[in-house]
């Protein structure tokens, strides 16, 4: 059992509760699950507890496994950060695209209003639309890429 999760995951996931004494334990506060097994992997014979075929559980277990533990970290941290961005996307399912995308909208609009501008701001207004197209050229450069010009 992974120890992030622990025994108060498991229990609320079953609907066990947890009894700080072995005389306390009676069959109410026992969880359920279908199977309980263990299984063993790998060349070191790791082992791991499964619990399946349980009713009304919504817990998913990832296993992660790699050549090193700084490996199996960013593996951990990348899934983490993952399950934020879903999270944050059920809460609140509007998102600003990246890559540069929403300064290029930005400019665009800034010169079509230039356009209908008959003074010399339009210059100053040409100029700044300039200045956000080239947010996303440095953010193509940034990684090694040529970015291509129209």
């Amino acid at each position: 059992i992974n120890a992030e999760y622990g025994k108060r995951g498991i229990n609320a996931e079953y609907g066990g509760r947890i009894v700080p004494r072995f005389s306390e334990l009676t069959a109410d506060k026992l969880g359920s699950a279908g199977k309980v097994r263990e299984i063993g992997f790998g060349t070191t014979k790791d082992r791991m507890l499964v619990i399946e075929e349980c009713h009304n559980t919504r817990a998913v277990t990832l296993f992660l496994r790699g050549s090193n533990q700084m490996i199996v970290q960013e593996a951990k941290r990348s899934i983490w950060d993952a399950m934020c961005v879903i999270r944050n996307l059920v809460r609140d399912n509007r998102i600003v695209y990246g890559g540069g995308s929403n300064e290029i909208s930005c400019a665009l609009a800034v010169s079509a209003a230039a356009d209908k501008v008959p003074s010399i701001e339009q210059y100053a207004m040409r100029a700044f639309a300039e200045a956000l197209e080239s947010v996303p050229m440095a953010l193509a450069r940034t990684p090694g890429l040529l970015p291509s010009v129209p």
